[in-house]
C-alpha cells in the first residue's frame, strides 16, 4: 500500500485550484496517477443520492470516486481510445447535462437566481445563517430567504391566509410556513420557466418532406406483390377411402373422374373436384377453410403431385392435386395504393442524411444524420414515425434547456462540472466492461453453442439472432456453471441435464459475476496506482481482492470461530477468480467445511457434491465424498442418498483410511440402525 505523500505547502495550495480555467475553481481531493478527483465530487453524490447520505464517507469516497478513479485511468492506459470515444459521448449528451442543472439547481435550489445575487445577499445578511454556521453557504438556505426578502407583501398575505395568525405564529411554525412558501413558488418557476424554455422561437422544427404514394410505390414496388399460390383440385371423402386410392402417379384427367363420383364438397363436386388458384397461408374457398400443413406438402413441388390425405380445422378430409405453381406478380399501383398509404402512416418519410430537422437561430443543429446516430447509439429503436419523433422530441427538449442553461451561467456552477466528471467516469467504466467481456469466437464455435443450448426467451430465434446473447453465455468462468449447477441439484435443476440448466444459471449468476469482476479490477487498479490524498481526514482504502489477503482472512475468521464472515471470503474468492482453478478449488472446499462446521448442512452436502464432480481427481475428493455421505446419513437423515454415497466411495476408494468407518455406515444404514442402538446399548453398560 502506498503511503500518503507530504505535499510542501505551495505546491498543495496551487492544487488546490484545481485546473478548470472557467468559473469558480474546484478544491481538489484525490490524484489517482492522472485522474483528478474534487471535493465537488463527492458534493455532487450527497446531493443527487440519497444513499449516498447515508453510506459511510470512506465507502462512498472508494467505490463512487477513488477507486473508480483507478478504473478510469486503468481502463485509458489498455484502450487510449476510450477517451476520444468519451470526447464524442460528450458533445451528445452535454445538452442532457445542461438540462439537469437547469431543472434542478436552478429552478429548485437556485429559485431562478443567479450565482452572483445570491453570494451577494449571503454577505449582506449573514445574521439570517448564524443558527447553522456550520454548514457555511448553502444554496437553496440563500435562495429561499431572498425570495422571502424580495416578496415581503407576498410573504404576509401568505401568513394572513394561513390557519394561524402572523403574530401567534412560534418559530418553528415561520420556519415551516416559509418552505411552504418557497416551495409553491418553486412550482410556480418550475411551470412558468419550463413554458418560457419550450416556447423559444429561435429554435424551429422544419417539417418532414411531404412523401408522395406514388413515388414510394415506385420505389418499393418489390414489397407490393401477390402471394403466390397454386392451382389445385382436391376430393373431399372418407379418410379410409381416400388413403386408398392413387398408390401410383395420376393425371389430373383420373384424379377428375375420381373425384366427379367421389368428391362430397357439394360446391368443387359439380366441376370434378376443382378448388382454383388459391394462395399459400390463405384460407381456401368452398367452406374448405384453413389447411395448416398444406402449404408444406405443396410448396415448390412439381405439377402433378398428390398430396396425402390431410384434414382441414373443420374436420374433413381432402386429397389434393397440384395443377401448377403460382408465382407472385407484381400488383399495379392502384391495386396497391392502400398498403402504400397505410404504410406511409407509420413509416417514416425517406429523407437525405443531410436534411436538416432542427435549426437554432437559423443554424442547423440536428440533421437526419444526427437522428439515425442518435437512434444506433443511445435508442435502438425501429425506423418508425413514433421512434422517429421520440428521439426528435428528446434532442429538442434538451438543447432547448441547455440553451436556457448557458444562457444563465450555469454552465460556470461547480455542480455542472461536476456532473461531466461523474458522467465521464461512468461512461469510460462501463466501456471499459464491455470491452473486458467482450468474446471473441467464431460463428462455427457460436453456432456448436446455438445447436446445444439454442435461445432460451424466443425458442423460434434465429442463429444471427441468438449470436449476442450467445456471446454472453461465454463470458461466466465454467467453474462457476458447473459448481450453482451440482449446488442447486435438489430444486432449482433438479430433473435437468447441465446443457438444459445452462441459461438458468447465466440468468441467475451472469450479472453478479460482472459485479464482482468490477469490485476485483477497481481494487486491483487502485492498489497499483500512485496516489495522493489531499484530505487527511479520508482514511486509505484497504486491499479486498488480492487472493493471498482475503484467504488469510478467510483462514483467520475460520481460527477465530467467526464462521459466516470465513464463507463470505472464501465466496468473494470462488465468484471475484472463477477462471483460475487453483484458487477456485482451494476456496470451493474451505467454503464446504466452514459451511459443514456452521452446521448448514444442506448447503455443505451440495458444495461436497459439487466439489468432488467437478475436482474428482483432487487430494480432497475423497475427503469430500466421505463427508457428504456423513451429513446425509448423521444430519439430513436421508438414508437412501447417503448409502448411494458411501457405496461410490466403496467402489471408488478400496484402499482408504476411511475405509472402515464408511463399511460401518453402510452396515448401519442397512440393518435400519441396529449397529448404532447396539453400540450405543453397549456403551450405556459400560458406563
Amino acid at each position: 500500500m502506498k503511503k500518503r505523500f507530504v505535499v510542501p505547502f505551495l505546491c498543495g495550495l496551487m492544487l488546490l485550484c484545481g485546473c478548470n480555467g472557467v468559473g469558480e475553481k474546484d478544491t481538489i481531493l484525490a490524484r489517482i496517477n492522472d485522474e483528478k478527483v474534487f471535493k465537488e465530487d463527492e458534493n455532487i453524490l450527497l446531493k443527487t443520492q440519497a444513499s449516498a447520505r447515508t453510506t459511510d464517507r470512506n465507502v462512498l469516497l472508494y467505490d463512487r470516486l477513488l477507486g473508480r478513479a483507478a478504473l478510469v485511468s486503468r481502463a485509458l492506459s489498455e484502450y487510449p481510445e476510450l477517451e476520444s470515444e468519451w470526447d464524442e459521448y460528450f458533445k451528445d449528451i452535454d445538452i442532457r447535462i445542461l438540462m439537469m442543472v437547469y431543472q434542478r439547481i436552478y429552478v429548485h435550489e437556485c429559485l431562478a437566481y443567479s450565482e452572483d445575487e445570491l453570494k451577494q445577499f449571503y454577505e449582506g445578511h449573514r445574521n439570517l445563517f448564524e443558527k447553522d454556521s456550520s454548514a457555511g453557504y448553502d444554496r437553496s438556505a440563500v435562495a429561499a430567504e431572498y425570495y422571502v426578502h424580495r416578496n415581503q407583501e407576498a410573504w404576509k398575505e401568505f401568513l394572513a391566509k394561513s390557519d394561524n395568525p402572523n403574530d401567534s405564529l412560534g418559530q418553528v411554525d415561520t420556519a415551516e410556513a416559509k418552505k411552504l412558501f418557497v416551495a409553491k413558488r418553486g412550482l410556480e418557476l418550475r411551470d412558468s420557466l419550463s413554458a418560457k424554455v419550450m416556447s423559444d422561437s429561435l429554435l424551429v422544427q422544419n417539417p418532414l418532406p411531404d412523401p408522395s404514394a406514388e413515388a414510394y410505390y415506385e420505389k418499393h414496388k418489390s414489397e407490393f406483390m401477390t402471394a403466390p399460390g397454386y392451382e389445385l383440385y382436391h376430393i373431399q371423402a372418407d379418410s379410409a377411402k381416400l388413403s386408398k386410392l392413387f398408390k401410383d402417379s395420376v393425371s389430373l384427367d383420373e384424379f377428375k373422374a375420381t373425384a366427379a363420383k367421389m368428391d362430397k364438397n357439394a360446391f368443387t363436386a359439380k366441376d370434378s373436384g376443382r378448388v382454383g388458384i388459391v394462395k399459400q397461408s390463405y384460407a381456401l374457398p368452398y367452406g374448405l377453410g384453413v389447411i395448416p400443413v398444406l402449404d408444406s406438402l405443396l410448396k415448390d413441388k412439381e405439377p402433378g403431385t398428390v398430396t396425402p390425405v390431410v384434414r382441414s380445422q373443420s374436420g374433413t378430409f381432402h386429397r389434393f392435386f397440384l395443377v401448377r405453381q403460382v408465382p407472385s406478380e407484381q400488383k399495379p399501383f392502384e391495386r396497391a395504393v392502400g398498403d402504400v398509404k397505410t404504410r406511409l402512416e407509420t413509416a417514416l418519410p425517406e429523407m437525405d442524411s443531410s436534411f436538416v430537422l432542427v435549426t437554432y437561430a437559423g443554424k442547423p443543429v440536428f440533421t437526419y444524420a444526427d437522428y439515425l446516430r442518435f437512434n444506433e447509439k443511445y435508442f435502438k429503436g425501429p425506423q418508425s414515425k413514433r421512434a422517429f419523433g421520440f428521439v426528435l422530441n428528446s434532442f429538442v427538449e434538451s438543447y432547448r434547456y441547455a440553451v436556457a442553461a448557458k444562457a444563465a451561467k450555469l454552465d460556470h456552477l461547480w455542480e455542472y462540472r461536476a456532473l461531466v466528471r461523474d458522467t465521464r467516469a461512468d461512461f469510460i467504466v462501463n466501456a471499459y466492461m464491455e470491452k473486458k467481456f467482450e468474446v471473441n469466437v467464431s460463428d462455427d464455435s457460436l453456432k456448436v453453442l446455438f445447436e446445444r443450448y439454442g435461445h432460451p426467451y424466443a425458442y423460434d430465434q434465429s442463429f444471427e439472432g441468438a449470436k449476442s446473447y450467445l456471446k454472453n453465455l461465454l463470458t461466466l468462468p465454467m467453474n462457476l456453471y458447473k459448481r450453482e449447477y451440482y449446488v442447486g441439484y435438489r430444486v432449482l435443476y433438479a430433473g435437468l441435464t447441465f446443457e438444459q440448466a445452462i441459461h438458468k444459471i447465466y440468468s441467475k449468476r451472469g450479472d453478479e459475476y460482472k459485479k464482482w469482476m468490477f469490485m476485483r479490477w477497481m481494487d486491483e487498479a487502485y492498489a497499483s496506482a500512485v496516489r495522493h490524498i489531499y484530505d487527511p481526514s479520508v482514511v486509505e482504502h484497504q486491499v479486498e481482492y488480492d487472493p493471498q489477503v482475503v484467504m488469510a482472512k478467510a483462514d483467520s475468521m475460520h481460527k477465530t470461530g467467526n464462521l459466516a464472515s470465513s464463507y463470505n471470503y472464501y465466496r468473494k474468492l470462488m465468484n471475484a477468480y472463477a477462471a483460475d482453478d487453483s484458487i477456485f478449488r482451494i476456496a470451493h472446499y474451505e467454503a464446504a467445511q466452514v459451511q459443514n462446521e456452521n452446521e448448514e448442512y444442506n448447503d455443505a452436502e451440495a458444495d461436497f457434491y459439487a466439489y468432488y464432480s467437478m475436482w474428482p481427481d483432487s487430494p480432497e475428493a475423497e475427503k469430500a465424498l466421505f463427508t457428504r455421505g456423513f451429513i446425509l446419513d448423521e444430519n439430513i437423515k436421508n438414508d437412501t442418498l447417503a448409502l448411494a454415497v458411501l457405496e461410490e466411495f466403496q467402489n471408488k476408494y478400496p484402499k482408504s483410511e476411511l475405509k472402515e468407518s464408511v463399511d460401518w455406515l453402510v452396515d448401519n444404514i442397512k440393518s435400519h440402525g441396529k449397529l448404532a442402538d447396539d453400540l450405543m446399548k453397549k456403551i450405556e453398560a459400560e458406563e
